[in-house]
């Protein structure tokens, strides 16, 4: 079979590429590739024997679709792996971290909220290239001390602690948690402007 330029494999592949990779960190491309690889090297190690062009087309699919479901599967094992790391010197997950950091929402949200954080630091890190923010982030989450990465950046370890709480900052204005904590404070405010007036109220 001529599995390099058969384009009705190839949109096969890439239909199962889109589906399986729909709502996933995996985008589908890669997804394609992998199964395409997937497929040709199962093909030249002779794994398919029996039967003819429509037994092959039905294996090759799904051998592409183990092989994308098998992508998304160690994808998100490895960010969940990475979000379960422990802040040095604390027994904190750095996932609850991140949410306690901006104390904008619940235990059940906070995945979510650190899987967004983790597409910001990759966008602010080809944004910044010069501030490092990934290896900071990575490091991090490897649990190496300030003085560490410090000396792995060339930088002091107040412009790593600098660093970092400018990263905190830039992640929640870019996931619009600055505007949702201002409103809070505003609240807060107005709360408190209407104690002594309820205060008041009561002598009379």
């Amino acid at each position: 079979m001529h599995l390099c330029f058969d384009r009705l494999l190839l949109q096969t592949i890439e239909r199962i590429a889109r589906k399986q990779t729909r709502g996933t960190r995996v985008c589908w491309e890669d997804g394609k590739q992998v199964a395409y690889e997937k497929v040709l090297q199962a093909t030249q190690a002779g794994k398919f024997r029996n039967g003819g062009v429509e037994e092959f087309y039905h294996w090759a699919a799904t051998v592409a679709r183990f092989a994308i479901i098998d992508l998304v599967r160690h994808e998100q094992q490895f960010h969940c792996q990475s979000l379960d790391q422990n802040i040095p010197g604390t027994d904190v997950p750095l996932s609850e971290a991140i949410a306690d950091e901006f104390n904008l929402l619940e235990a059940y949200e906070r995945a979510d909220l650190v899987l967004k954080a983790i597409e910001a630091i990759a966008l602010l890190n080809r944004r910044y290239p010069d501030r490092a923010y990934l290896k900071l982030w990575q490091g991090r989450v490897e649990g190496k001390t300030q003085a560490q990465l410090a000396a792995e950046l060339g930088v002091t370890q107040g412009a790593i602690s600098k660093r970092w709480k400018e990263l905190c900052h830039n992640i929640a204005q870019i996931l619009g948690l600055l505007q949702v904590d201002a409103v809070k404070q505003d609240l807060g405010q107005m709360q408190k402007h209407k104690t002594p007036r309820s205060r008041s109220q009561t002598k009379w």
